[in-house]
């Protein structure tokens, strides 16, 4: 019993000194592993260790719209919409002379 435990502690010890192998790198690394049975993998991570640098999201403007109106053509004189109506007779317009022997003639109406 004694020699075993004994046995026991020196396997502990061994495990406790045991450094792991450097990486390409030039670092050393060593650690203990307390587990059951051998392992032979790289040290254990439980983690990931945080990153070194955090990019800052960017966000990109909306694209600007640019809608162009089309060129005005220039107004065109507006139509008379009223007419006066002339008797040559009479030398009146209507409603000055209410009726008149021969044809009225139609004259637009001058802007004021």
């Amino acid at each position: 019993m004694k020699k075993t435990l004994v046995v026991l502690l020196l396997v502990v010890g061994v495990l406790a000194l045991t450094v792991t192998p450097g990486d390409p790198h030039g670092r050393v690394r060593g650690g203990v592993f307390i587990g059951v049975g051998p392992y032979w993998g790289p040290h254990p991570y439980w983690w990931y260790p945080p990153p070194y640098y955090a990019y800052p999201t960017y966000v990109y403007p909306p694209p600007t719209v640019v809608v162009e109106q089309p060129l005005a053509a220039p107004a065109a004189p507006a139509a008379p919409t009223a007419y006066w109506y002339y008797c040559q007779s009479a030398k009146a317009y209507y409603p000055t002379a209410p009726s008149c022997p021969e044809e009225w003639v139609k004259v637009p109406e001058r802007p004021r």
